[in-house]
């Protein structure tokens, strides 16, 4: 894998094709030479064939075009190979983002050459403008329980309008779980924020 575009998985394609049209090397040939297996070999070499594309190759085929659509089938079925979406990591979309925002970039340039989808890149550099990409600023979620509250008092039959909402609220946080319960006041619920925020911590 090469550092400019670390997700080819294959950068010898194209070389290889060089040297089996321009140069005339057989497949052992050309396996020594790149120091990949001459089965490797043998098999990119039958579905460039199996594909129908020529050589030299169109000037749209760029090296990950032309590995999407060489790996795109099962050799043995011909059926299409389900796609499996990219893990990016985080420090990829980081340099993605921030090359974006540099004066003059392209983005779809930008995402052509390093393997990905011009959305994503605009996506991440979004992502990265608002501090979401630091993974300091990554929220992470409480788990919060809602059970069924009692029924609200009752004066002379009827529900007291003046009486403020009761809440009853547990919380499971890293030191162990909280349990709130009473009228809604403001006193109640900075104790529920604070425990919130420490919990994060």
């Amino acid at each position: 894998m090469d550092k400019i575009n670390p997700y080819t998985r294959r950068p010898w394609i194209i070389t290889a094709l060089s040297l089996r049209f321009n140069d005339a090397l057989t497949y052992r040939e050309i396996a020594e030479q790149l120091n990949i297996s001459t089965s490797a070999t043998h098999k990119m070499f039958k579905r460039f064939r199996r594909t129908g594309i020529n050589w030299p190759l169109p000037e749209e085929y760029s090296p990950e075009r032309l590995e999407e659509e060489l790996y795109a089938f099962n050799l043995e079925t011909n059926l299409p190979v389900k796609k499996r979406r990219p893990d990016w990591p985080l420090e990829f979309k980081i340099r993605m983002a921030e090359l974006s925002l540099q004066p003059g970039a392209c983005v779809a340039q930008l995402a052509r050459e390093n393997g990905v989808n011009d959305n994503l890149v605009f996506n991440w550099r979004n992502l990265h403008r608002q501090g979401l990409l630091d993974p300091a600023n990554r929220t992470t979620l409480i788990p919060v329980t809602m059970e069924p509250l009692s029924s609200p008092p009752r004066h002379n039959g009827a529900i007291s309008a003046d009486l403020p909402p009761v809440i009853s609220c547990k919380l499971t946080l890293p030191g162990g779980s909280l349990n709130l319960t009473g009228p809604l006041t403001p006193e109640l619920l900075r104790a529920l924020v604070s425990e919130l925020r420490d919990g994060e911590a």
